[in-house]
């Protein structure tokens, strides 16, 4: 009986001991399933951050490269009109010669011909109205066509 007594004195004095190593127990048990799922909605937040940050550098990454495809364009146009304005100037001084070249063949070719170009001019003197309009581009006209192919009937 005495045992009893004891064991029920040490159960008894046993039994906060008891709750308490039960209640942190539990406790702990509850904090690593806690702590799994508080590791998990970090994980998902971290990976919704990663997602929306990639997504951004995406978007900046594409817009960089439109802008850089739009500025190497206007570079190389700005490149190609200075070549051609280098060309042009280039060979400025060969295209004057040439066309001073062609202006005396042609004073030359003029005066050679002063008098069907005087008849042409009696002629258009003469007439009046849209007639005279109409001769006046006509002679224009053939008189240019007369110049601009001398080269052709030279050969």
């Amino acid at each position: 009986m005495f045992k009893k007594l004891i064991k029920l004195v040490w159960n008894i004095l046993g039994a906060p001991y008891y709750i308490v190593k039960k209640t942190i127990e539990i406790v702990i048990i509850g904090l690593k399933k806690s702590g799994v799922v508080i590791a998990r909605l970090i994980k998902g937040i971290i990976d919704v951050i990663k997602a929306i940050v990639d997504m951004i550098i995406g978007i900046i990454k594409a817009i960089l490269k439109w802008l850089n495809k739009g500025v190497m364009l206007i570079i190389n146009a700005f490149s190609w009109f200075f070549k051609q304005m280098f060309k042009f100037l280039k060979y400025t001084p060969t295209i004057l010669k040439a066309i001073g070249k062609w202006l005396i063949k042609a004073i030359k070719e003029s005066i050679a011909q002063i008098f069907t170009l005087l008849g042409f001019f009696i002629a258009w003197l003469t007439l009046t109205g849209s007639a005279k309009d109409i001769v006046g581009i006509a002679i224009i006209i053939s008189t240019a066509i007369w110049l601009l192919t001398m080269s052709i009937r030279e050969e």
